[in-house]
């Protein structure tokens, strides 16, 4: 992207030097369109600019997003269900099995899991 911003700045100085030549010609259709081609080129510039700066905050939400302690709830999906409790489970724990509860804290929703 940052390979756009130059691209466009020097479309850019190009354009400057072609207005320059232009108010040398005298000819105002010539002027207008290079004017005119100017102006798109500053659009595109600062849509460009726009996107580095919405590209490099959504790389940080995914880098918070991927390195969140958390599991994914399986009803909200957001990276808030932890355990809460675990114990042995009452037929199985002489086996090893654990009963932990897990719950979002975000929307609520609690379930417990059987793991051995």
């Amino acid at each position: 992207m940052a390979d756009l911003i130059s691209t466009v700045s020097t479309a850019l100085t190009i354009a400057s030097r072609l207005k320059e030549i232009s108010d040398k010609i005298r000819d105002a259709e010539f002027r207008n369109l290079v004017a005119d081609l100017s102006i798109e080129l500053a659009e595109v510039k600062l849509k460009a600019a726009g996107l580095l700066e919405e590209n490099a905050k959504l790389m940080q939400q995914l880098s918070e997003f991927d390195t969140s302690p958390a599991d994914p709830c399986p009803r909200c999906r957001k990276r808030s269900y932890v355990v809460t409790k675990s114990e042995p489970d009452k037929q199985f724990g002489e086996l090893g099995g654990l009963r932990r509860t897990y719950a979002c804290s975000s929307c609520g929703f609690t379930e417990e899991k059987i793991e051995t």
